[in-house]
């Protein structure tokens, strides 16, 4: 075997090698594809059933989804993103559509965002319902007697018809 011969075949040997290597390194960008696909729609699935039931919209950045800053966004609970442009038109991108940097970008973003909305929507429903159980306490100091009872009891209203004057009754 010449010299020349084993330069070839160390070339051919070389060029195999780096083909393998290719196919390892893309069957693990596919596999980390795969992950990403999988881990986002699990993510996807799990944020939008917290979102539909809070019924929180959020505005974003534009720059969260590589935009100019004449663009609105916003994201809404079924985790659609209206981008409206500065000539109103519009479009929708679907959050699980997103790039992984857009993804993370907006999730870093909104997530906080949701928090403190839903933060202060439970307080002002704890407000609510401590008045209405406040009033609910003040309403069982009634007597435990029926509406109906006290209505019958009452001396103030006649319950005989014929006690009514009959101008009163034809002018009902």
């Amino acid at each position: 075997m010449t010299s020349e011969e084993k330069v070839s075949d160390d070339s051919l040997a070389a060029a195999v090698k780096a083909m393998e290597d290719l196919v390892d390194e893309a069957v693990q960008v596919y596999e980390l594809d795969k992950e990403r696909i999988n881990t986002i729609d699990d993510l996807y699935n799990s944020l939008k059933i917290i979102t539909t039931f809070l019924s929180f919209s959020v505005d974003l950045h534009p720059q969260l989804l590589n935009l100019p800053d004449n663009v609105r966004c916003i994201l809404s609970p079924n985790l659609d993103i209206q981008i409206i442009r500065p000539n109103f038109k519009s479009e929708t991108r679907r959050f699980d559509q997103l790039t992984l940097d857009e993804t993370s970008n907006v999730i870093r973003y909104a997530v906080p965002a949701i928090i403190a909305m839903a933060r202060t929507d439970r307080e002002i429903k704890n407000k609510k319902i401590a008045f209405l159980r406040e009033g609910t306490r003040k309403l069982k100091r009634l007597p435990s007697s029926s509406q109906d009872e006290i209505i019958v009891r009452d001396t103030a209203i006649p319950t005989d018809t014929a006690a009514i004057p009959t101008e009163k009754v034809e002018s009902q």
